[in-house]
């Protein structure tokens, strides 16, 4: 597949299943060995995104998805839109591509679109603190962990460690 080949958009929600298609199966992949399978099934099935976790997360002023696409397939996901605690900062809630599509550019393409959406502020996210390969993606394009920490609270009484990310894009402010 060529570069010219794959189409970034916004997507609608007449996408939604076909982005869940994609990026449901492989959040699970990346969060196994994080929670347990029943837990990831109870936080799945897919359909339950397409229901409502997207249009919640969407739902917030700002925020968007797009998506990589080629042809009639997704390829790859992003969401993303104003931090609630600082609007001046872009916030990156998911950045997933399909497991065969990794490692050419497409992730990379995805996070620029959304750095260009809102070319202001710095650009935050949080990562699961042993999710070691999106880590590691995120380092690779100049983000650096900021000193916060967050226990996700998935279901009562789950907790999952989270790191904060930053990509500083102006000087702090003295």
């Amino acid at each position: 597949m060529e570069p010219s080949d794959i189409r970034i958009r916004q997507a609608t929600p007449d996408d939604f299943a076909d982005v869940a298609e994609m990026h449901y199966p492989l959040w699970r992949r990346s969060w196994a060995g994080i929670l347990s399978a029943p837990l990831l099934d109870i936080l799945g099935p897919a359909k339950r995104w397409v229901a409502d976790v997207y249009p919640e997360t969407l739902n917030r002023r700002g925020w968007s998805m797009w998506i990589a696409e080629s042809g009639d397939r997704t390829l790859g996901v992003a969401i993303f839109g104003p931090d609630p605690d600082d609007p001046s900062a872009l916030q990156i809630d998911a950045l997933y591509i399909a497991e065969e599509n990794q490692r050419h550019g497409i992730g990379g393409r995805l996070l620029e679109h959304a750095m260009s959406s809102h070319p202001r502020g710095d650009v935050i996210l949080w990562c699961a603190e042993q999710n070691a390969k999106a880590r590691r993606f995120y380092e690779k394009n100049d983000f650096r962990q900021d000193g916060r920490m967050l226990d996700w609270e998935p279901l009562p009484g789950i907790k999952v460690a989270h790191v904060g990310y930053r990509l500083r894009r102006q000087p702090p402010t003295l």
